[in-house]
């Protein structure tokens, strides 16, 4: 495990711990049992709706039947990139490991780089017999394989001991209307200094701080409406765990 440091768009730098090698492993193997046991119960499932009589002479069936066997392998094909996009950078295995892929900028990956993560797995995994991810790796400063170097991505711990009032934790209603979704473009970390920011502000009554990191965010994230310093940090950490939580 080691620790890695990213600037943020706020000069921050925030520290992120990198799995053990054998946690990216047991992610990879639950993933792939998953897709092995789809594979056997699709099989047994068009087995048992495809006709038993032989049918190499009657095209029009065949055809149909490659492109029902093509169709129930997409899954397969599609399984990474479908739930790294629709789980914020997890796979179940990643999941289950409580590990996940975001950008070297401490954010969530764009569309583009979960692309070109899927894309290049199998030279990471296939072509080279899984040689290429392993060794690039353990030999990264990064821990990257090829598919992160080539997506500027990293694979990160989710779960570290800490206590919640560390975190971007905050109860939000269930009726909440959000009014910032450009928020979803800061990281956890961000959120976490925007909280001790505000926090303190309201704690010793100082709100300069408060007013110049607002500022900041509504640069960073072209955010023209005027709220009141606080009440717009404030509005801020509600709209990341509405948003968080609906994931």
């Amino acid at each position: 495990m080691e620790k890695i440091k990213i600037p943020t768009s706020f000069n921050i730098e925030l520290d992120f711990e990198t799995p053990e090698f054998h946690k990216r492993l047991f992610a990879w193997a639950i993933d792939i049992c998953i897709l092995i046991v789809y594979y056997n119960i699709m099989m047994y499932v068009l087995r048992a709706i495809m006709p038993s009589h032989n049918s190499g002479n009657n095209l029009p069936l065949l055809y149909n039947t490659n492109a029902l066997y093509l169709l129930f392998l997409l899954p397969i094909l599609l399984y990474h990139l479908f739930f790294e996009i629709i789980m914020n950078g997890q796979s179940i295995g990643k999941k289950l490991m409580n590990i996940k892929v975001i950008g070297e900028n401490g954010g969530r990956p764009a569309l583009h780089q979960y692309l070109i993560r899927w894309l290049t797995r199998p030279f990471d995994l296939v072509f080279s017999l899984g040689l290429a991810g392993l060794l690039t790796t353990i030999m990264s400063k990064k821990n990257q394989r090829l598919g992160d170097m080539a997506a500027g991505t990293l694979v990160i711990k989710t779960k570290i001991e800490t206590d919640i009032d560390d975190t971007v934790f905050l109860e939000v209603e269930d009726a909440y209307k959000p009014r910032f979704p450009q928020v979803m473009r800061l990281s956890d970390r961000d959120m976490n200094t925007i909280k001790g920011v505000l926090n303190n502000s309201i704690r010793y009554r100082n709100f300069d701080v408060a007013a110049r990191l607002s500022d900041k965010i509504r640069n960073v994230l072209s955010i023209t409406e005027y709220v009141e310093p606080v009440e717009f940090l404030e509005i801020l950490l509600k709209d990341y765990n509405y948003y968080s939580n609906k994931e």
